[in-house]
Formats: structure tokens, sequence, C-alpha cells
């Protein structure tokens, strides 16, 4: 049967999110932007009114549903070139794999690689939390800066000579601006910071969790990660992230605070 990749319009919510609830913590945010946005920005390669493929461009960022078949990716892609540019595709492997290979330009990207999938459903299975977690306000942005410029190096995301007093600085206060941004603290000095790229009914997802290096090896990442995740779950029914495959302390890490395992995701910058 013939594909047809088009937007989705309003019709299609229930078919949408009947199919976005088949993959689990991987398609947590799609169904968080369901919720936030409805169906602004989804795209989809429907036989008659079955979607097989769903992507969702928002900002520049790209991501498919797990499920997302070969053949419903490819008939996608003429769909999304004739749209805004993109600059980034997050998501379940295999589809986003494909896509990212089927939009790929002429200059290769400046990160390209596979992230673990971590997610946890249920509180009783977190470890211990740290309850002088708090949330960061404006006032915390200078101290913060220079310790989120770290963590973009050391994950690859920037290069060393990145100023955290320009475009850090900038994304951080807004950042913080929208309750996002989480902090614990030493003697005055924050030692570890993480945020919630979303949060909400429909799941949350973790991201920036860094600590200090010379506060490491002291259980802090795994108690306030294990924090975040009881506050995610106190909201929807999962809290997920995703972590350099070969960062094996990390992934250690968050065991230790109670997520599991579950897949892979691609994680491409242009």
């Amino acid at each position: 049967m013939t594909l047809r990749a088009r937007a989705c319009a309003a019709a299609d919510r229930d078919v949408v999110e009947a199919f976005l609830a088949q993959g689990g913590s991987a398609d947590a945010w799609l169904r968080h932007g369901v919720v936030v946005g409805g169906l602004a920005g989804f795209f989809g390669a429907f036989e008659e009114r079955r979607p097989v493929a769903l992507v969702l461009l928002r900002g520049g960022a790209l991501s498919a549903a797990r499920n997302s078949t070969p053949e419903g990716i490819r008939a996608l892609t003429p769909v999304l070139r004739s749209r805004d540019p993109w600059y980034s595709i997050v998501g379940p492997e295999a589809p986003c794999s494909l896509l990212a290979a089927e939009l790929a330009g002429r200059r290769p990207p400046r990160v390209d690689r596979l992230q673990v999938l971590m997610s946890v459903e249920d509180a009783s299975q977190l470890g211990p939390d740290e309850p002088r977690l708090r949330s960061a306000v404006p006032a915390d942005v200078d101290a913060l800066a220079p310790l989120v410029a770290r963590y973009r190096f050391e994950d690859g995301l920037s290069g060393e000579s990145e100023d955290p007093a320009g475009w850090v600085r900038a994304h951080l206060r807004e950042r913080v601006a929208q309750g996002c941004v989480y902090l614990y603290e030493e003697e005055g000095e924050p030692v570890f910071t993480g945020a919630f790229n979303f949060r909400g009914p429909a799941g949350s997802g973790l991201g920036g969790i860094f600590t200090a290096a010379h506060a490491r090896g002291r259980g802090i990442a795994a108690r306030c990660t294990a924090r975040l995740c009881r506050l995610g779950l106190a909201e929807g029914p999962v809290v997920n992230l995703h972590v350099d495959e070969r960062n094996a302390p990390a992934r250690r890490c968050y065991r230790r605070a109670g997520l599991h395992d579950d897949g892979l995701f691609r994680l491409t910058f242009r």
C-alpha cells in the first residue's frame, strides 16, 4: 500500500497517541510534545489513517517515534527537507539513525554518537536521594555557569574555549527562569547540577547531569539523580535520560540511582 507522508492534523490525534503509547519510555518526549503543543510540528507517514512513522520537528529539533518503520522514515524525508532547517536529531536509535542518514548534509555533524537510554517507572526502585538538592534561582546563574560549561566540554558538546559568560550564561538564565535547573552545594559552592529537559503528565526527561571533579566518588550524583527522578515521578509515569554509551562511570551511577537500561538513542548535532 502506498504511504502518504504529511503534516499531522487535529483529526489524527487518537491514532498518533495510540502509536506513541506503544513506544514506552523512548517516546515520552513525543507524548509530552502532544500534551504541551498538540500536533503542531508532527509529521506522519500513513497507510490510510494508520501511522507507520511519526516525527516531531519543533524549534529545529527532530525526533522520531520508536516504532517508526524504515519505509515510513524514507517517505517522510522529502517532507522534512522542505521544512525549517534542523540542528539536532535525538531519539530512538533505529529510526533516528536512518533519519540522520537521510537528511545528512555535505559537512559531517558536530556530534554524532549512540546513547544508552535509561529509565525508571517505579519510585520504589530508586536509591537514597539528596534532600538538599534545590531548584536554581536567578542569583545562582553566575556560580553555575562555569560548571555547566565544564559539563558541555566533558560531554563533547563544545570546545574547552567556550565562554561561560556568553551563550552558556544566557541559555542557563533562560532555563533557570523556566524552573528546569537544579543544584547541590557544599560550603556555598555548586558541585552538582542537573535539569529537566521536559517534565509533565506524559513523563519527564533529565539532562545536563554533572558533578564537579573534586566532588566525585562520594555518591552525590546518584543521590541527586534519584531525587530528580522522584520529582518527575510525582508528575508522570516515567523518568528517563540518555548517556554516552562509552561513559561507564555515569551508567553505573544512574543504575545506583535506580534507573535501568531501556534501549539506544541516537544523538546528532549539526
